[in-house]
């Protein structure tokens, strides 16, 4: 009877190690923080991808550095990201932001995505907004290194 219960408590472990082991194993990390920058005209879209227990966080944020007060128009969400694919998923109703010089727009939460498989992979980044009612697109492309 000792016998049984110490070979399934061994089974039990040994269980519990491998599945560790394989959850460990395809939970990638970042290898370090990205950060991008990308300007048109008098705005600047921020980007910030970081390491967090879930996976990844992604944080956008628009930056006005014009003179005189604009007001934008967007749908949501006003910046969309992807890893791999470059779909931009602009839904929603629009909305309106006064914007004053050295303003910050964050309009949404971060976005947070499951860690992929080790390797590199290609992030998309979109953000679209309108003054008086002409489009503004704004795109940038980075490769994302997990290991």
């Amino acid at each position: 009877m000792k016998k049984v219960i110490g070979i399934t408590i061994g089974i039990i472990l040994l269980g519990t190690i491998g599945f560790y082991w394989m959850v460990e194993s395809t939970n990638a990390k970042l290898v370090e923080p990205i950060k991008i920058k990308e300007e048109f005209e008098e705005f600047i879209v921020h980007i910030r991808v970081e390491n967090i227990d879930e996976g990844i966080k992604i944080l956008r944020s628009l930056e006005y550095r014009g003179e005189e007060p604009v007001t934008i128009e967007h749908r949501t969400p006003l910046t969309s990201v992807d890893i791999s694919k470059n779909n931009n998923d602009f839904t929603g109703s629009f909305v309106t932001k006064n914007l004053n010089a050295g303003d910050i727009y964050r309009p949404q939460e971060p976005k947070v995505y499951e860690s992929p498989s080790k390797g590199k992979y290609t992030l998309h980044m979109h953000t679209q907004f309108f003054i008086d009612g002409e489009p503004i697109n704004i795109t940038s492309e980075e490769e994302v290194v997990f290991e």
